[in-house]
């Protein structure tokens, strides 16, 4: 065989490559569909990191089928967290405007409300995959990512460049087809350190359950797969 076959092959670099470009371009556009409401985007976020990390990282499941079961799941809490995230930011925005745009001067308030709004930005960096992967309370999941936005603080630097990057990206450069497959991408790329992090929360697996979203466990069944495929060849 080729060195070229190896590549066009059914399971090889350039055919995987290319199903995940496709199965990250579908979840962005069911991803922006769920975000129309506004209200529901909370929730889309947290099933399109759900979903990238499971099915196209982790290669469990269908796409779209893990982001409508994260939808399901986390539908009623997403729109209440998305709720009063809105009138939250609304409410440091307004006192950055108060006291900064009127007074012509960034005033000790109008530093205070952007300070505190910088604050909520980097801990809802790491709100979306916390409540993508654990069962607790609205509270408990704001203080989780509280903590982890200060205890990995070069982790939380990094993602918050890395997110004002794609921001402008998107907002500046090429708007209409980056937003198709960026976020996505973006999600994927994140999770590489975020998974880490998520990683040092999660308690360990009851007996027999599956965990996907352990990256040692994983290779460990895909190498015992690979394996039993050799022994049966």
């Amino acid at each position: 065989m080729k060195k070229s076959d190896g590549f066009l092959a059914y399971d090889g670099r350039i055919v995987g490559f290319a199903n995940k470009m496709g199965e990250i371009i579908l979840l962005n556009i069911v991803f922006l569909l769920s975000c129309l409401p506004i209200l529901t985007a909370g929730s889309a976020m947290t099933s399109l990191y759900y979903a990238v990390v499971k099915s196209v990282r982790r290669e469990r499941g269908y796409p779209v089928r893990e982001f409508f079961r994260s939808m399901k799941r986390t539908f009623t809490k997403g729109i209440a967290m998305t709720f009063f995230l809105i009138l939250w930011v609304s409410a440091l925005v307004w006192g950055i405007t108060r006291w900064g745009t009127v007074t012509g001067e960034w005033t000790p308030q109008a530093v205070l409300y952007g300070f505190l709004l910088l604050l909520c930005v980097c801990v809802m960096l790491y709100l979306f995959p916390v409540f993508s992967r654990f069962e607790m309370r609205l509270i408990g999941i704001v203080k989780l990512s509280f903590v982890m936005s200060i205890r990995f603080f070069p982790i939380t630097l990094a993602v918050l460049l890395g997110t004002a990057a794609v921001g402008w990206l998107l907002i500046f450069v090429l708007p209409f087809p980056c937003i198709f497959f960026v976020p996505g991408v973006w999600c994927l790329a994140l999770s590489f350190p975020m998974e880490k992090v998520l990683h040092t929360y999660m308690p360990k697996a009851a007996p027999g359950e599956e965990e996907w979203y352990d990256e040692k466990q994983v290779m460990r069944d895909e190498n015992q797969r690979g394996n039993g495929e050799e022994y049966e060849a």
